[in-house]
Protein backbone atom coordinates (compact mmCIF):
# COMPACT_ATOMS: atom_id res chain seq x y z
CA UNK A 1 0.00 0.00 0.00
CA UNK A 2 0.88 3.62 -0.92
CA UNK A 3 0.50 6.86 0.51
CA UNK A 4 1.13 10.07 -1.61
CA UNK A 5 2.24 13.20 -0.65
CA UNK A 6 1.07 16.02 -2.79
CA UNK A 7 3.32 18.51 -1.71
CA UNK A 8 3.18 22.31 -2.80
CA UNK A 9 6.21 24.47 -1.62
CA UNK A 10 7.32 27.87 -3.05
CA UNK A 11 10.20 28.19 -0.44
CA UNK A 12 10.35 24.58 0.66
CA UNK A 13 9.24 25.14 4.14
CA UNK A 14 5.46 22.97 3.31
CA UNK A 15 8.32 20.44 1.51
CA UNK A 16 9.84 19.91 4.47
CA UNK A 17 6.57 19.24 6.98
CA UNK A 18 5.37 16.86 3.89
CA UNK A 19 8.84 15.16 4.14
CA UNK A 20 8.83 14.53 7.54
CA UNK A 21 5.28 13.58 7.79
CA UNK A 22 6.53 10.73 4.99
CA UNK A 23 9.25 10.03 7.41
CA UNK A 24 7.44 9.27 10.20
CA UNK A 25 4.73 7.25 8.22
CA UNK A 26 7.64 5.12 7.17
CA UNK A 27 9.71 4.78 10.27
CA UNK A 28 6.70 4.13 12.69
CA UNK A 29 4.05 2.77 10.61
CA UNK A 30 5.84 1.02 7.72
CA UNK A 31 3.34 2.60 5.48
CA UNK A 32 5.04 2.96 1.68
CA UNK A 33 5.04 6.82 0.98
CA UNK A 34 5.92 8.87 -2.40
CA UNK A 35 6.18 12.57 -1.67
CA UNK A 36 5.75 14.49 -5.03
CA UNK A 37 4.84 18.50 -5.96
CA UNK A 38 1.73 18.58 -8.03
CA UNK A 39 2.53 19.13 -11.26
CA UNK A 40 4.16 15.23 -10.97
CA UNK A 41 1.49 13.88 -8.63
CA UNK A 42 -0.70 13.41 -11.22
CA UNK A 43 1.64 10.02 -12.42
CA UNK A 44 1.33 8.59 -9.18
CA UNK A 45 -2.36 9.11 -8.06
CA UNK A 46 -3.83 5.53 -9.61
CA UNK A 47 -1.13 3.58 -7.39
CA UNK A 48 -1.81 5.15 -4.21
CA UNK A 49 -4.13 3.90 -1.69
CA UNK A 50 -4.07 7.51 -0.03
CA UNK A 51 -3.47 10.77 -0.57
CA UNK A 52 -1.86 13.80 1.67
CA UNK A 53 -1.78 16.45 0.06
CA UNK A 54 0.48 19.23 1.99
CA UNK A 55 -1.15 22.84 0.84
CA UNK A 56 0.75 26.55 1.90
CA UNK A 57 -1.22 29.31 2.55
CA UNK A 58 0.52 32.24 1.48
CA UNK A 59 -0.97 36.25 2.08
CA UNK A 60 -4.48 34.10 3.30
CA UNK A 61 -5.14 32.33 0.19
CA UNK A 62 -4.59 28.83 -0.23
CA UNK A 63 -1.87 28.18 -2.36
CA UNK A 64 -2.60 27.93 -6.38
CA UNK A 65 -0.88 24.99 -7.14
CA UNK A 66 -2.42 22.76 -4.26
CA UNK A 67 -5.81 24.28 -4.74
CA UNK A 68 -5.51 23.61 -8.48
CA UNK A 69 -4.94 19.55 -7.83
CA UNK A 70 -7.52 19.55 -5.33
CA UNK A 71 -10.10 20.72 -8.05
CA UNK A 72 -8.90 19.33 -10.74
CA UNK A 73 -8.88 15.69 -9.03
CA UNK A 74 -11.88 15.94 -7.04
CA UNK A 75 -13.13 12.94 -8.68
CA UNK A 76 -9.79 10.93 -8.14
CA UNK A 77 -9.31 12.07 -4.88
CA UNK A 78 -12.96 10.54 -3.85
CA UNK A 79 -12.02 7.47 -4.25
CA UNK A 80 -9.59 6.91 -1.88
CA UNK A 81 -8.80 8.41 1.73
CA UNK A 82 -7.42 12.20 1.08
CA UNK A 83 -6.34 14.36 4.49
CA UNK A 84 -5.53 17.87 3.97
CA UNK A 85 -2.06 19.38 6.06
CA UNK A 86 -2.12 23.17 5.32
CA UNK A 87 0.60 25.28 6.61
CA UNK A 88 1.09 28.86 7.46
CA UNK A 89 2.85 31.92 8.82
CA UNK A 90 -0.38 32.89 11.06
CA UNK A 91 -1.37 31.20 13.87
CA UNK A 92 -4.60 29.96 12.66
CA UNK A 93 -5.92 29.51 8.90
CA UNK A 94 -8.23 32.34 8.48
CA UNK A 95 -11.86 31.36 8.50
CA UNK A 96 -12.43 31.46 4.67
CA UNK A 97 -9.36 28.95 4.03
CA UNK A 98 -10.48 26.34 6.18
CA UNK A 99 -14.08 26.89 5.21
CA UNK A 100 -12.30 25.90 1.43
CA UNK A 101 -10.27 23.29 2.90
CA UNK A 102 -13.80 21.78 4.48
CA UNK A 103 -15.37 21.16 1.18
CA UNK A 104 -12.97 18.78 -0.21
CA UNK A 105 -14.40 15.92 1.80
CA UNK A 106 -10.51 15.25 3.39
CA UNK A 107 -10.79 13.17 6.60
CA UNK A 108 -8.81 15.08 8.29
CA UNK A 109 -7.41 18.49 7.79
CA UNK A 110 -4.96 20.02 9.86
CA UNK A 111 -3.04 23.52 10.40
CA UNK A 112 0.86 24.08 11.28
CA UNK A 113 2.37 27.16 11.55
CA UNK A 114 5.38 27.08 8.93
CA UNK A 115 8.25 29.35 8.22
CA UNK A 116 8.99 32.07 6.92
CA UNK A 117 12.14 32.91 6.27
CA UNK A 118 13.84 36.03 4.89
CA UNK A 119 16.20 35.02 2.41
CA UNK A 120 13.99 32.35 0.36
CA UNK A 121 11.56 35.56 -0.46
CA UNK A 122 11.74 37.58 -3.19
CA UNK A 123 11.89 40.91 -3.51
CA UNK A 124 8.33 41.69 -4.24
CA UNK A 125 7.34 39.26 -1.46
CA UNK A 126 9.63 40.88 1.17
CA UNK A 127 8.22 44.43 0.33
CA UNK A 128 4.62 43.14 0.31
CA UNK A 129 5.45 41.85 4.03
CA UNK A 130 6.98 45.46 4.97
CA UNK A 131 4.08 47.35 3.83
CA UNK A 132 1.30 44.98 5.13
CA UNK A 133 3.64 45.50 8.86
CA UNK A 134 3.69 41.88 9.42
CA UNK A 135 6.78 40.74 8.79
CA UNK A 136 7.34 38.26 11.60
CA UNK A 137 10.48 35.99 10.14
CA UNK A 138 11.13 32.72 11.92
CA UNK A 139 10.44 29.24 12.17
CA UNK A 140 6.99 28.59 13.47
CA UNK A 141 6.88 24.46 13.03
CA UNK A 142 6.10 22.61 15.88
CA UNK A 143 7.78 19.06 14.87
CA UNK A 144 6.43 17.47 17.89
CA UNK A 145 3.05 18.24 17.21
CA UNK A 146 3.48 17.55 12.84
CA UNK A 147 4.86 14.10 14.36
CA UNK A 148 1.85 13.08 16.34
CA UNK A 149 -0.47 13.90 13.41
CA UNK A 150 1.59 12.24 11.37
CA UNK A 151 1.20 8.88 13.92
CA UNK A 152 -2.35 9.41 14.15
CA UNK A 153 -3.07 9.19 10.57
CA UNK A 154 -3.65 5.37 10.77
CA UNK A 155 -6.82 6.21 11.89
CA UNK A 156 -7.89 7.97 8.92
CA UNK A 157 -7.14 5.61 6.83
CA UNK A 158 -3.55 6.21 5.80
CA UNK A 159 -1.67 2.55 5.75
Amino acid sequence: MTTLIVASSHHGSTREIAERVAEVLRTSQSVETVVEDPAGAGAWLDTADAVIVAAPVYTGSLDAEAKHFLDSRRAELSLRPLVILASGGAPEPLPKVAAQLETYGARDVAYFRGALVEERLSWIERMKLKVSKNEHYGDFRDWDAIERWAKSLTHHGVR
